[in-house]
């Protein structure tokens, strides 16, 4: 079997597409993308095509491997092969090509996350040098909440993205950084009441994802990030409200509080030092 990469920015975008979702085929959760999908993803994640690579296996594409790039560190932020080409230990070959490219550009770190349940995954990263950073969660919520809703105010996404960066956990998920919270675009929201601030998805819609909650420093304690999180919700009754596993554990606690319950999907946040 003959083994080569390709720059992902030689495909048009639709075969991009197209390999993803074949390469995630039958995964542990579902994965589908569309055009548009896909597109906003390489926006909002800072995912470099050129440094992206698609995988050949006797000159097939067979698999994709999407980098994202921000200053010195780099993420993968999605690695998979297609169905027929799996267990071959293609997979060990192309995560250390993407490692070694990564030491070339003089990076300084590569990030990713991992389902913990896929246990062959979790041993080929740590197989290869990454280590945990800590366990990412999920939680969802399918009830209205009985608080009165009050008035919200809404904020540039810009802005909440420039604080979670000055105010958040330094060494937040790649997904939920500032940075990344700073590309989103409406109809994802952004609300503030007074210093607490929480981005959703678009809230108009039945199902709704929470990006972000955030607390300035000096007003933590008192329980506002949960009086804001009820507050969005009693505006926007009769929803389904989604912590993406993309969460540190230690967060949990705020959404349980509010009536979450814990998703049985869970992540390892990684990280290899170059």
């Amino acid at each position: 079997m003959d083994l080569d990469i390709r720059p992902a920015s030689d495909y048009p975008l639709p075969e991009l597409t197209q390999l993803l979702n074949l390469s995630f085929e039958n995964y542990l959760v579902p994965i589908e993308f569309n055009l548009i999908q896909f597109l906003t993803m390489l926006r909002k994640d800072s995912i470099d095509l050129f440094s992206s690579r698609v995988l050949l296996m006797d000159d097939e594409p067979s698999g994709l491997a999407l980098i994202a790039r921000r200053g010195w560190s780099s993420r993968l932020a999605a690695m998979g092969i297609v169905e027929i080409k799996r267990g071959l230990g293609a997979g060990q070959w192309l995560l250390e090509e993407l490692i070694r490219e990564a030491r070339d550009r003089k990076d300084h770190e590569m990030l990713l996350e991992v389902i913990e349940q896929n246990e062959y995954a979790v041993r080929l990263y740590r197989r290869c040098g990454f280590q945990s950073v800590r366990r990412l969660i999920g939680l969802i919520c399918e009830r209205s909440v009985d608080d009165e809703a009050k008035p919200l105010e809404e904020v540039d996404l810009r802005e909440v993205g420039k604080l979670i960066s000055q105010y958040g956990i330094s060494d937040l998920p790649w997904q939920l950084a500032g940075e990344t919270i700073a590309h989103l675009n409406p109809p994802a929201r952004a609300y503030r009441k007074g210093p607490a601030y929480m981005v959703t998805s678009n809230p108009e819609a039945d199902h709704v994802v929470i990006w972000s909650l955030l607390v300035e420093p000096s007003a933590r304690g008192k329980r506002l990030s949960i009086d804001m999180l009820k507050n969005v919700m009693a505006n926007y009754p009769r929803k389904t409200w989604h912590v993406p596993a993309i969460f540190p554990e230690e967060l949990g606690n705020i959404f349980e509080v509010a009536g979450f319950e814990r998703e049985e999907i869970s992540q390892w946040q990684m990280r290899l030092l170059l």
